[in-house]
């Protein structure tokens, strides 16, 4: 059934010309402008994107374009190019039904120039129906990376066997994360003295796989020896985990948002660059946010506990490449 939608505040759209954005202006991570903002808005008005329009591709607008294109069939590389924009266009005017779309339809095209208003749009329902279609896509877990309910792959199946050798889990080792194999995680996580959140990130891995944890693993006790470097650069750091409400499972750089992840701002710190934090250990440069600007990092966790426990505090990034 054809999504509806309740008319809510007006969003102006500044004239765009079309014929420029779809030859030579492909709206990827890191563009900004009246172009991304309106991208934006048609996100936000499929209930895809959970942020304001600021004109800034971040990894949220990223993460919502992926969303979209695997929702409607398209190549998902969260890059906004002539295709994607025409069809995601055409959704926000009601011009095609999403909910029945298929990849070949016809999709009308865009006007040269815009030069009106959009209804930015609460939808009643909630998002594209398509797009819980594909959580598959969103949500496989291959060995290693973070697990959480709902997901599904070869990480779950592992995690199932690892619970059941050590007596915590007596089902079926299936490779879908339900309510009773998070139990049993949890359980498990508790018999060890951990945070029992029901999340197989890496030190819940090395409890499964040991009795104990290595020496030198990436533990917020990690020793302060410091690596050889090339630079240090003096930060404000603050903590995330992709468990937190609203936060994604992948980063800017399509990598799984976990712990050895931080984020950054681009000209300060290039996505990519390998980094050792006393304190917490080895980390890369994999992810972005829209308050991560100059001087500011955002230290990657597994568990929202261990966010809190980090808190807010300037420390030094030593810097490897």
């Amino acid at each position: 059934m054809k999504l509806k939608r309740m008319l809510g505040t007006l969003i102006l759209v500044s004239a765009v010309c079309f014929s420029n954005l779809c030859s030579a202006a492909t709206l990827k991570y890191g563009d900004r402008g009246n172009d991304v903002k309106e991208i934006q808005d048609y996100l936000i008005a499929q209930n895809l994107l959970h942020a304001s329009a600021d004109g800034v591709y971040g990894t949220a607008t990223v993460n919502a374009i992926k969303d979209f294109q695997a929702a409607l069939g398209l190549e998902v590389d969260g890059v906004c190019g002539e295709e994607t924009y025409k069809i995601l266009r055409a959704a926000a005017y009601d011009e095609i039904d999403i909910t029945t779309y298929q990849p070949g339809d016809y999709v009308p095209e865009p006007p040269k120039t815009v030069n009106a208003t959009v209804n930015s749009v609460t939808p009643v329902n909630t998002v594209l129906s398509a797009v819980n279609t594909v959580k598959a896509v969103v949500q496989y877990a291959g060995v290693g990376d973070v697990i959480k309910l709902g997901m599904e792959g070869d990480g779950v199946v592992y995690m199932q066997n690892k619970l059941a050798e050590q007596g915590f889990y007596d089902g079926e080792a299936d490779g879908i994360a339900d309510a009773d194999t998070i139990d049993a995680l949890k359980n498990f996580q508790s018999s060890r003295g951990m945070v029992a959140d029901g999340i197989c990130g890496r030190k819940t891995y090395f409890a499964l796989d040991s009795q104990e944890e290595p020496a030198n693993l990436n533990d917020y006790e990690f020793s302060s020896e410091v690596p050889d470097f090339t630079r240090v650069i003096r930060v404000e750091a603050t903590a995330y985990s992709s468990a937190q409400p609203g936060l994604s499972d992948y980063t800017a750089m399509g990598t799984i948002c976990q712990r050895g992840v931080i984020a950054t701002d681009p000209s300060i710190i290039p996505l990519g660059t390998r980094v050792f934090i006393p304190g917490y250990g080895y980390a890369v440069a994999e992810d972005t946010g829209g308050a991560i600007v100059g001087h500011k990092i955002d230290v990657a966790f597994d568990t929202v506990a261990e966010c809190y426990e980090f808190g807010r505090q300037f420390i030094d990034v030593y810097i490897l490449d």
